[in-house]
C-alpha cells in the first residue's frame, strides 16, 4: 500500500495540552541564553553572578512547575490529581517549547512536510557544524511530522540516517519529509535536509502506528 493508498486514521485522540505564548518566549530566551553562554571564556566574577541570578530565577520557577513527573497524557485529566505535570505534544507548532529541542518553520502541503531552521553554536559538534546526534534528532522529529500529516501517527521503530556532508551552523537549511508507504501498522518515512542547494543529510525511519487503550490513567498500549 503506498502512503497515497493509505486510510489515515479517522478518530483522533487529543493528546496533552498546549503551551501559552510566555512559556514559547521563555524557551526561546533560554536558547538565547545558552547560545551566549558557549561563547564565554574567563571572566570567572561575572559568569558566578549570573549563575547565581539563574538560580534565583529558577527557584521562581520552582515556586509555580508543578513537581510531579507523571505527564498529563489526556487533557481530560484532572491536573491536579498525582501532581501530573504538563505534557506538550511534540507540534510543529511546540514542541519547542521545551528549550532543548530547536525551533522549526514547518509548512504542511498534503502529506509532505517542507521548512527551515538555522542552528547556533549550542548545538555544535565538529568545528562550525551541527552535532551528528542533534541532525537526528531533527529528523527524528520531522518524519513524524510528516505522519503526522499523512494521518498515519506512529512511534519510531528505526531510524536511519546518512550523513553526507557537515552540516553547518548559521546556515540557513531546507528540510522535506513525506510518508512514502504504509504497510497495515507500519509506516516508512523518508527525509532530507540541505544547506545551499546540497543535501547535507537524509534519513529513512520505520514507525509503528501504536494501538491506544484509553482508561482511567490514559494507559497505551503498542
Amino acid at each position: 500500500m503506498s502512503a497515497e493508498d493509505s486510510d489515515p486514521t479517522t478518530d483522533t485522540l487529543q493528546v496533552g495540552t498546549a503551551p501559552t505564548s510566555q512559556l514559547l518566549d521563555l524557551a526561546h530566551s533560554v536558547r538565547s541564553f545558552a547560545a551566549q553562554m558557549v561563547r564565554v571564556d574567563g571572566h570567572e566574577e561575572q559568569v558566578e553572578a549570573v549563575r547565581a541570578e539563574l538560580d534565583r530565577l529558577t527557584g521562581e520557577l520552582v515556586k509555580i512547575a508543578r513537581p510531579g513527573d507523571t505527564p498529563q497524557v489526556l487533557p481530560s485529566m484532572d491536573a491536579d490529581h498525582e501532581d501530573h505535570r504538563p505534557y506538550y505534544p511534540a507540534s510543529g507548532d511546540t514542541w519547542h517549547a521545551n528549550p532543548v529541542f530547536p525551533p522549526l518553520e514547518i509548512e504542511t502541503e498534503g502529506n509532505v512536510v517542507r521548512g527551515s531552521l538555522e542552528l547556533g553554536l549550542e548545538y555544535e559538534g565538529p568545528p562550525d557544524c551541527i552535532h551528528g546526534g542533534v541532525v537526528s534528532m531533527i529528523f527524528d522529529q520531522l518524519l513524524g511530522h510528516a505522519n503526522g500529516a499523512n494521518g498515519t501517527y506512529g512511534m519510531t521503530a528505526k531510524l536511519e540516517v546518512s550523513y553526507h556532508v557537515p552540516t553547518p551552523l548559521y546556515t540557513a537549511l531546507d528540510f522535506e519529509a513525506q510518508v512514502k508507504h504504509v504497510d497495515g501498522r507500519k509506516i516508512t518515512t523518508e527525509g532530507w535536509i540541505a544547506a545551499n542547494g546540497t543535501k547535507t543529510a537524509s534519513a529513512v525511519g520505520l514507525f509503528v502506528r501504536p494501538e491506544w487503550r484509553v482508561g482511567g490513567g490514559g494507559d497505551r498500549a503498542g
